[in-house]
């Protein structure tokens, strides 16, 4: 009994291994593009699409989903909190000397001009719908949140 219980747990572990979650596994696919890690973009700027559901996605899956749309010039994953939790949104134009804004837990990630020679077809694509608001509502409260002043400070 016992050793089919350590047969049972060593299988488990060797499991979850091997599939694709938020945390412990490093990106795969981040030499492809230039990382802007802890930063989101303006508020100005919409995305063209967001997954339909972030906590099912994984960086990584994000990232290949990117890469293989021609619209996507970046994409944004990260940690946001509430109901979402995480995020992954598309970008077809930005500039980057005014883009970038820090944020905690969110990276921003630009596609390189030269074509990535890592294989994704193990990474599968993320279902996306056409962006609403939710994603300009985020980054407005957290901007005005950036902009206050701290009572602590003085």
């Amino acid at each position: 009994m016992l050793k089919l219980a350590l047969f049972l747990a060593l299988f488990g572990t060797v499991a979850a291994w091997n599939r694709q979650n938020h945390f412990g596994n490093p990106c795969y696919l981040c030499s492809c593009f230039t990382v802007y890690t802890d930063r989101d973009v303006a508020v100005p700027l919409r995305p063209y699409a967001m997954a339909i559901d972030g906590y099912d996605t994984t960086e990584d899956r994000c990232l290949a989903t990117c890469q293989r749309d021609r619209r996507c010039k970046a994409a944004v994953y990260g940690m946001v909190g509430g109901r979402s939790v995480f995020t992954c949104e598309f970008y077809e134009k930005f500039n980057t000397k005014s883009v970038p804004v820090y944020t905690t837990y969110v990276n921003m990630y630009m596609k390189r001009s030269s074509e990535c020679k890592l294989p994704i077809s193990h990474l599968s694509s993320i279902e996306m719908i056409p962006a609403d608001n939710s994603s300009l509502k985020r980054r407005a409260k957290l901007e005005k949140l950036i902009g206050r002043k701290n009572p602590f400070l003085g």
